[in-house]
């Protein structure tokens, strides 16, 4: 008769951590959301970035249009894969989706200041600094969580 009292206070201690495991996973994917809309959010902005540059060019042939609207859609595509994969592999694809942010902030400076010259490579760093920031910012700062989502799925064995 003893062990039955035992046994139900192993299942409610158990209950308990799995609860505490779960409660404390739910803040960690809190987190990953926070970077995942930042991912979206950095895709929209890239594409809309490329349709204005695109638009306020004059004299565009349709090469160069359809170049322009192909490079847009990939930059977008790359943001929108990497919000998609956060559900699997969280902390990979923040840190990804930071380099490819900053990496792509490179490339449109270095491409600027190739046409335009290096003051505008320079000043295409700075344009829209603020939303840049914001979203480093919501990249950056989850990544703690993310990485401790991922240790906590490995641990319990869930993807």
């Amino acid at each position: 008769m003893e062990k039955a009292p035992q046994q139900n206070d192993q299942d409610t201690i158990s209950s308990y951590v799995a609860d505490l495991a779960q409660i404390e996973m739910e803040g960690y994917e809190l987190g990953v959301k926070k970077a995942r809309n930042a991912l979206f959010w950095a895709a929209g902005l890239f594409f809309v970035g490329e349709m204005i540059s695109l638009f306020m060019t004059p004299d565009l042939d349709a090469i160069t249009i359809s170049v322009v609207m192909a490079i847009a859609l990939v930059e977008a595509g790359i943001f929108v894969a990497l919000g998609f994969w956060t559900k699997k592999k969280p902390y990979t694809a923040i840190v990804w989706g930071i380099i490819t942010f900053c990496a792509f902030i490179i490339l449109g400076a270095v491409a600027t200041g190739y046409s335009d010259g290096a003051s505008a490579g320079v000043a295409s760093i700075f344009r829209g600094i603020i939303v840049k920031t914001i979203i480093l910012i919501n990249l950056i700062r989850p990544l703690g969580d993310a990485k401790a989502l991922e240790a906590k799925r490995e641990l319990f064995g869930k993807e």
